[in-house]
């Protein structure tokens, strides 16, 4: 029996249906900078386990392979004329805005979904090789994930080039000027890396949903600071050309997504790197220099991470947990079996092919909207909507939270600095955990 035979079998048709619900649930959460598909995944598994709702864990997989998929190709639409909200959207943002400055968002959205698809082709046809080598390769790398986190650290924080501008006949002049950016990167880095620590040694919302404490932390860090820059500094929203024909040949297709799968699956398979580290990385590797490739490839990788992530929870016998969705489902994960599996990849390719259909429609939508609507205006109402969002999901200890990550979010958007220094908050203390010296920096930051 085929994947298509089997989705197709009367057994799964509920199956089916909640893959459409998660699609068409992800489509209205990409509205919202400040909400990311984990919370209200983690939400609806609070109600799902609160009030004893009717629903297998098969059932509620198949729902957020439909979301995750969904959401993974269908934010960029918001996050091109909106702004991201978070740090894998963040790393597409320079280009990405350069390109509906020209008036040619539209075109860089369909780029994207392109290499999102080519993601998921990848990913479907590695499905059976999955089986045999990543058992081994999780034997090979798990006594050295700490090294490996340390290593994309150090890489992340060297790879930033001096932005200074005077070119003063001063050598030191330049000099200060060039380490000025720099050290914002590195003083933001650790200073999210120190808030990270404390958010995980104290718990600051309510015990009942301790596993929604990062999301204010992230809406400070990300979301909050760029709807600033908005209401501030944006200007009018360019016409939009809706164009007919993407610029793409074989060979940077091809390219793209090679570059963009590398980039994800090391961002989905080593935990706490995301993937704007891995598109990074990935992109400096490949030697990425046109415009076309960079945003094509972003595509990929941040698919490939996010439903990559996934799809390993349900590699039979593996037993590896990455990214936040796969620990939500896990109070209600299926008994995972090899038909599980083809069931996980058959939906994730169905719910790829709807999400791409819906995206020239949902791009036209939201490129109405915008000009019915002033960019100034969304930003604020958004940013209003937020305070009491927050206040409602984590309680007063989450707007103290979030208060104190938009201050360090501000920084890289004030003084030019990579908003990826910002993902410290995970980056630094995992590595020092999983290095054994956790206990000792937070008995020296007195949370023991």
């Amino acid at each position: 029996m085929d994947i298509f035979d089997l989705l197709m079998h009367p057994q799964n048709f509920d199956l089916v249906y909640y893959c459409v619900v998660g699609v068409i649930v992800s489509l209205l959460i990409s509205f919202l900078p400040a909400l990311h598909i984990y919370n209200v995944l983690g939400i609806f598994l609070l109600f799902v386990l609160k009030y004893e709702m009717t629903m297998t864990g098969m059932q509620l997989s198949a729902l957020a392979i439909g979301m995750i998929v969904g959401y993974s190709i269908l934010n960029t639409v918001p996050s091109t004329y909106l702004g991201p909200g978070d740090e894998s959207l963040s790393y597409y943002i320079l280009p990405g805005a350069q390109w509906t400055a020209q008036g040619k968002g539209f075109e860089s959205i369909i780029l994207t979904g392109i290499g999102a698809l080519g993601g998921i082709i990848m990913l479907a046809l590695l499905a059976p090789a999955f089986l045999y080598i990543l058992p081994g390769l999780k034997n090979i790398t798990t006594p050295h994930i700490f090294w490996i986190i340390g290593t994309v650290i150090a890489y992340m924080l060297l790879s930033e080039w001096p932005k200074g501008l005077s070119q003063s006949r001063n050598t030191w002049t330049n000099f200060f000027e060039g380490w000025f950016y720099l050290g914002v990167g590195i003083v933001t880095f650790f200073l999210s890396g120190i808030l990270g620590f404390i958010v995980m040694a104290k718990t600051f919302v309510p015990f009942e949903i301790a596993f929604q404490s990062i999301t204010p932390v992230f809406v400070g860090l990300f979301a909050i600071p760029w709807l600033i820059t908005n209401i501030i500094n944006v200007g009018p929203l360019p016409h939009q050309h809706i164009s007919d024909s993407v610029d793409l040949d074989w060979e940077l297709l091809s390219r793209g997504t090679f570059s963009g799968f590398l980039g994800g699956f090391f961002a989905g398979f080593v935990p706490i790197v995301t993937a704007g580290i891995g598109g990074l990385i990935s992109g400096h590797a490949t030697a990425q220099r046109d415009g076309r490739l960079f945003v094509m490839s972003y595509g990929t990788c941040k698919t490939v991470y996010y439903v990559g992530s996934f799809l390993l929870f349900f590699v039979p016998g593996l037993s590896l947990t990455r990214g936040g969705l796969a620990w939500i489902i896990t109070p209600l994960s299926p008994n995972i079996t090899l038909q599980e599996y083809a069931l996980f990849v058959g939906l994730m390719i169905f719910s790829a092919g709807l999400s791409f259909i819906l995206l020239f429609p949902f791009t036209r939508m939201v490129i109405w909207i915008t000009k019915q609507i002033d960019y100034h205006i969304i930003s604020v109402v958004t940013l209003i909507l937020i305070v009491p969002a927050i206040y409602a999901l984590t309680g007063f200890g989450g707007l103290a939270v979030m208060t104190v990550a938009t201050g360090i979010g501000l920084l890289p958007v004030m003084f030019q600095a990579r908003r990826m220094n910002l993902m410290g908050v995970l980056l630094l203390p995992v590595c020092i955990n999983m290095a054994g010296y956790g206990n000792y920096f937070l008995e020296l930051m007195g949370l023991l």
